[in-house]
Parts: structure tokens; C-alpha cells; sequence
């Protein structure tokens, strides 16, 4: 299943980050990709404000990878695979014990990996259509997002 939304500014990119907090469960694998500067860490921010997680605790992890962000309604990982480019291993850097069914996990440049979190997580694609317009798509297997997209598209509907 597949949803697309343009975001016309960061209070757009904001109010989707806030209805994916609404809808996201504990075990939940977000993936973000798209170029640098479609706003993957704006959308990362808004997610965890949403979460209870003040937004400036948040910053990209491109140097350390992994952050930790315990203090919000779910524990959020925020990962950065840029500096580990393309086929990364998530063994390497300890991904796979944030991966416990407690956790938000929100990878991004998540199409630098491979594997079966492909297949688990809910894929959101940012693309750039000008300086201010982003292009959201958001994908998941139905079998486990359907319920909780068909939430968000409500959500992002009455916002």
C-alpha cells in the first residue's frame, strides 16, 4: 500500500511527523530515504516531538550513526547510514539489539541497506520538487501498515 503527499513547508513535513508518531507501535522500522536535504531529519524531529521528545534533542547521528532518544511514549533509535554508504552491514554498528520489538527504530539513507528490514519496515521517500515542495511516499506491506497507513491518511486528512 502506498501513499503520496506534498509537503509545501516544514509545518506540512511537521504534521506528517506528528501523525506517523500517532500511528507508530513499539518494534516499528521507519526508513527514510531520499537526496541530502529532502528533510529526513526534519521528518525525524517531528516524529519524536510528537513522541513527547523535545525536537532539539534531535540532530543527524551522521557521525555517531546511532542516537538514542528514551524519554519520549516509545524509546526512539535514530540511525544515519550516510557515512557507511551503500550495502551497509547493521550488524557492524549494533542495529540489530535495537531491533527488539520495544523500540521506534527511524533509519536514514535506509536505501543503502539490504534485507529482510526492507521487508518490515515502512518505507518513506522523500524527493524535491523545489526548495520548498517535497514529495512524500510512503509505502508498506499491507499485511502490516494497512490499518495504521488508512490511520495516517486520516490524519494527515483533518490536519
Amino acid at each position: 500500500m502506498t501513499l503520496k503527499y506534498l509537503l509545501r513547508g516544514i509545518e506540512d513535513t511537521n504534521t506528517l511527523g506528528r501523525c506517523l508518531s500517532e500511528s507508530v507501535r513499539p518494534g516499528d522500522i521507519l526508513l527514510l530515504s531520499g537526496d541530502l536535504g529532502a528533510g529526513k531529519t526534519c521528518l525525524t524531529k517531528a516524529i519524536a516531538s510528537g513522541l513527547g521528545i523535545e525536537e532539539r534533542e534531535v540532530t543527524s547521528p551522521s557521525f555517531t550513526i546511532i542516537h538514542e532518544h528514551l524519554n519520549g511514549r516509545l524509546p526512539l533509535i535514530h540511525v544515519d547510514l550516510y557515512r557507511l554508504g551503500r550495502h551497509a552491514d547493521i550488524t557492524e554498528i549494533g542495529l540489530e539489539e535495537y531491533i527488539n520489538g520495544e523500540n521506534l527504530v527511524v533509519i536514514e539513507w535506509a536505501d543503502y541497506l539490504d534485507g529482510p528490514l526492507l521487508e518490515q519496515g515502512l518505507r518513506i521517500d522523500l524527493r524535491l520538487i523545489d526548495e520548498k515542495v517535497r514529495e512524500a511516499c510512503i509505502t508498506g506491506r499491507a499485511d502490516i501498515w494497512k490499518e495504521r497507513l488508512l490511520e495516517l491518511d486520516g490524519c494527515m486528512g483533518k490536519k
